[in-house]
């Protein structure tokens, strides 16, 4: 490769050698070939090591750098993030993807595409398809889409009472506004978190075209998320509301750190991160209310709907 790549795929890898080459097939399949694949490995094994060194001898877009100890998912993400950034820092657009999902060739295409001719969008991500254990498919329709929404407050309360972040946070990220937004931080749903920062800095663009296969096993738990993110001392501040984090987070970045600026200062950084408790808590109770009064769905179903990454 002799330049940078425009697009960094940041792969937080952890015990997946039985779908870690078809994967790896599927973004090496990409019409849009100006890429490097960055893959932080939690859980090195001979296995993926092996699969790893077999395609990286036929392509040097791939780099395989095995964590010495056990980070956990967020700081696992955080990791592919900062290694991507410290290899290729002239990138311009990043993703992270996963060792065990597909994606369609065009995925890149269409995606680059978008953030190529909209300065405004921070994020881009299309259609998708949840893919069970039982190999059943289920569409997801359900889409938030910000372009064009010029005024925070509208993009803040699109993406928390309509995005699903699961989906969102595999989405084709401008680099500049990830940066600004922060990475992941020690909180349960941090992929909800992510995109609510951004949501202040951004127009978000939905594709409507199925380009993505996720696969989606175990039911949502935050006792689950909170074993996976922090194998070794779970922050006590995790036992807190999600939204109640999420605030936290917000508050001290925007209003008190003033990271939202030139676009935001201080003081709207406290107003948006006022709106923020409020338009979650809002959703929490309206969920729970609907939750209630619906009929009983199968648990797979179920769980698909409150999914985050960490799934």
């Amino acid at each position: 490769m002799t330049q940078e790549p425009r697009v960094v795929f940041g792969m937080p890898a952890y015990k997946r050698p039985d779908m870690l080459a078809e994967t790896l097939e599927s973004l090496l399949s990409q019409t849009y070939p100006d890429f490097a694949v960055v893959i932080t490995d939690d859980a090195p094994s001979p296995e993926v090591s092996a699969i790893v060194e077999r395609y990286a001898a036929r392509d040097a877009r791939i780099a395989y750098e095995p964590n010495p100890v056990r980070l956990g998912m967020i700081a696992n993400w955080r990791q592919a993030f900062a290694r991507s950034r410290e290899r290729y820092p002239g990138s311009e657009y990043f993703a992270w993807v996963s060792d065990h999902d597909m994606w369609h060739p065009r995925w890149l295409e269409s995606l680059v595409g978008v953030l190529d001719a909209q300065r405004d969008v921070v994020m881009a991500y299309p259609l998708m398809y949840r893919v069970y254990p039982s190999d059943a498919r289920r569409r997801i329709p359900r889409v938030a889409d910000t372009v064009g929404v010029k005024r925070p407050e509208e993009r803040l309360r699109t993406t928390i009472t309509k995005m699903a972040a699961g989906n969102a946070i595999y989405g084709l990220f401008r680099v500049s506004a990830l940066v600004q937004a922060g990475v992941f931080r020690a909180v349960v749903e941090p992929d909800r978190q992510v995109l609510v920062a951004l949501a202040l800095l951004g127009e978000f663009r939905h594709v409507p075209e199925f380009l993505w296969y996720r696969e989606v096993s175990g039911a949502f738990s935050y006792q689950r998320q909170r074993r996976m993110f922090f194998p070794t001392h779970v922050p006590w501040h995790t036992y807190l509301p999600p939204n109640l984090q999420h605030f936290g987070v917000l508050f001290w970045d925007f209003a008190v750190r003033g990271r939202g600026r030139p676009l935001a200062g201080r003081a709207a950084g406290a107003r948006y991160a006022a709106l923020q408790l409020w338009y979650s808590t809002v959703r929490a109770v309206t969920r729970s209310y609907a939750a209630r009064k619906a009929a009983p769905r199968s648990a797979p179903a179920a769980a698909a709907e409150t999914a985050g990454a960490v799934e």
